[in-house]
C-alpha cells in the first residue's frame, strides 16, 4: 500500500515537470515571438496601439511592477515540483546566465 503511493507521488511530480517544461519552452517561444513582431508592429501599426505594446512587453520582461501570467504560472508549478521561484523570466533565464559568462571570461582572461 505504501509502495503504491510512492508511485503515484512521483508520477504526478514527474507529470508536473513535463508541464514545468512545457511552460518554459512555450514561454521562451512567445518571447521570441514577441520581439521578431516589435519592429514590425512598430512600423505598420498607429503609434497608439504600438507604443503602448511596446511599454507593456518591456514592463513585462524586465520591470518589478508586476508578474507576467506565464512566469505566475511557471512558479506555481516550480513550486509543486520542488524548485526555487523566478522573479522575471528574462531576468533569470537570459540575463543572469549572460553576467555569470561575462563574469567567468573575465576570471579566466586573469588566469591566463
Amino acid at each position: 500500500m505504501y509502495y503504491n503511493f510512492l508511485m503515484v507521488t512521483t508520477d504526478k511530480k514527474i507529470s508536473d515537470q513535463i508541464i514545468l517544461y512545457s511552460i518554459i519552452i512555450s514561454h521562451h517561444t512567445y518571447i521570441f515571438l514577441f520581439i521578431i513582431s516589435l519592429p514590425v508592429m512598430i512600423l505598420n501599426a498607429p503609434w497608439y496601439i504600438s507604443v503602448p505594446l511596446f511599454s507593456w512587453f518591456l514592463n513585462a520582461a524586465i520591470g518589478q511592477g508586476w508578474i507576467c501570467p506565464w512566469t505566475a504560472l511557471e512558479n506555481k508549478y516550480r513550486k509543486k515540483v520542488g524548485m526555487p521561484t523566478i522573479d522575471t523570466f528574462v531576468k533569470h533565464y537570459y540575463i543572469k546566465p549572460y553576467i555569470r559568462y561575462k563574469v567567468r571570461n573575465k576570471y579566466k582572461e586573469k588566469i591566463n
